[in-house]
């Protein structure tokens, strides 16, 4: 293929070269929806082990142990920029991938995995071993990970792109169980701080095996990266913008552990996963879903809105209701699960909400702007603005302390939720309309879901006993609410029409194999 015909099929996002025709409407939704479903029993499954697992560890080595291990694994996120980065998108979205293609992308991210782990090797050299959480072993179990996130990469996007979520699903319940065993272990011995951080390494090699024995890369000459400068300045783009995020949330861990102490660094931790959690367990599959089902809408451009305002209210609905009665719930949660000696991570955790509720719609925004090729105005935006208003705002909120960091981050979030909405979609053809819209229902919902925690929580004075009931009653709230709310009830038809579709045949969704 030249360098013009390939430009011009990039252009056309895949929806014109599909030979049974363009997408019909919905079918981004529809298709973002088979993503989130049928991953929906894997995912949650690993939410549910991975979060016992975190209470019982950190019960176990306590907030001091835990603020120095989370502080190293700083490091850990980082390797998300390998192992889910540009390439990877890059993967998702292109109209036509093939298997040469396909090594050469391989080839670098293995090549960055390795490049990655070495500079964390490296450190050993500058910094000493008592300094390290796990002493010595703490910067080699950090360079398995990268090393795994470097190989895993590709084969991931490949089965990703092939709709296979359930076996990526899979994968990560088997890999959560082994290393969430091992953390246990390790913590029930008095490992402390060790124990995270054996948990992450033993999760990535577990994972990494699991991925490259279903999905491994296909046989065929490597394309030179000369003949594909245009997709890896887009992956480039892609992968600064995560950065970007990656360092946003990173800093004000690093920071707080800087001003305030291990043990501060424990119970600001300890909120930021609590809050987090369930905005990771839903945009993690719905954005490996989102941004191909996008991409091919994109010669239809009220098709596309229309694609984007479904994934929104997927995202927003399913999330807006958890973390708003978490937010009720904080305290009997906390206590309940992981001890009295946490109780103070409960106030940072409510005021954490409303950063996650943002990041719920900044997220589903980049879906679109990067199924529509725009990573570069993305990119412009995230170093620019966003991202540097953000670590602004943690050092201004330092000055009250761990509370204020919260509410800084809270503040940042929601500021800039519009005007990076406007600034970055101006070329996907999305209207403002088209933000405000899908908010109308989910808010609804998690405003009637919130005061129904709250009337048990009146109620209710024991903390087990609220958290139980109160997570009933919200639970059968939301039901009541989806079901009644004409928009997402029209997601759930949306819903039981992918799970009964037909897959794809394709594993990998390579457009030079044979069906």
């Amino acid at each position: 293929m030249s360098a013009e015909d390939r430009s011009r099929s990039w252009d056309a996002a895949g929806g014109a070269d599909d030979a049974d025709g363009p997408p019909g409407p919905g079918v981004a939704g529809r298709a973002a929806s088979r993503g989130a479903v049928v991953g929906a029993a894997t995912t949650w499954t690993r939410f549910a082990v991975q979060f016992v697992s975190l209470a019982v560890v950190a019960r176990l080595i306590g907030p001091s142990a835990y603020g120095s291990a989370v502080t190293a694994l700083v490091a850990v996120t980082g390797a998300e920029l390998i192992r889910s980065g540009g390439v990877t998108w890059l993967i998702g979205r292109t109209p036509q991938l093939t298997a040469g293609t396909t090594r050469t992308f391989h080839r670098l991210s293995v090549v960055l995995g390795v490049v990655a782990a070495g500079v964390t090797l490296g450190l050993a050299v500058v910094v000493p071993a008592s300094a390290l959480p796990a002493g010595a072993v703490t910067l080699p179990l950090l360079a398995v990970v990268f090393l795994c996130a470097g190989s895993s990469a590709v084969p991931t996007a490949l089965l990703a792109r092939g709709q296979r979520f359930g076996t990526i699903g899979g994968a990560e319940v088997g890999a959560a169980v082994l290393s969430c065993g091992v953390a246990v272990t390790v913590a029930l011995r008095g490992g402390g701080a060790s124990a995270p951080l054996l948990q992450a390494a033993v999760y990535a090699v577990v994972l990494c095996v699991a991925i490259l024995l279903r999905a491994p890369i296909p046989a065929a000459p490597r394309v030179p990266l000369r003949d594909l400068r245009d997709e890896l300045g887009f992956a480039a783009n892609a992968t600064a913008v995560q950065a970007m995020e990656w360092l946003a949330r990173s800093v004000d861990r690093v920071l707080v552990a800087a001003a305030f102490g291990p043990v501060a660094a424990g119970v600001y931790a300890q909120a930021t996963q609590l809050v987090l959690l369930p905005v990771e367990q839903v945009n993690g599959p719905l954005r490996r879903a989102a941004i191909p089902a996008l991409a091919r809408l994109l010669h239809d451009p009220a098709r596309f809105r229309t694609g984007f305002r479904t994934v929104l209210t997927a995202a927003c609905v399913t999330i807006w209701p958890v973390v708003g009665v978490l937010a009720v719930l904080a305290e009997p949660l906390v206590v309940t699960v992981f001890g009295d000696g946490w109780r103070a991570s409960a106030a940072a955790f409510r005021l954490m909400v409303p950063m996650a509720m943002a990041l719920t719609v900044t997220s589903v925004t980049t879906f679109a702007v990067l199924a529509g090729g725009s990573a570069a105005r993305l990119t412009v935006w995230e170093c620019a603005v966003s991202r540097p208003t953000t670590v602004v705002a943690y050092l201004l909120g330092a000055r009250w302390g761990v509370h204020g960091v919260a509410v800084a981050a809270s503040i940042a979030g929601l500021v800039l939720v519009t005007p990076g909405f406007l600034v970055v979609t101006r070329t996907t053809g999305l209207r403002l309309a088209d933000l405000v819209r899908p908010l109308l229902e989910p808010t609804t919902t998690a405003l009637v879901c919130g005061v129904a925690a709250v009337a048990v929580r009146c109620l209710v004075h024991d903390d087990r006993a609220a958290l139980a009931v109160g997570a009933v009653t919200a639970a059968c709230t939301w039901v009541v609410c989806v079901a009644a709310l004409p928009r997402t009830r029209g997601l759930l038809r949306d819903v039981g029409s992918v799970v009964r579709a037909p897959r794809s045949r394709d594993p990998c969704g390579l457009d030079d194999r044979a069906a």
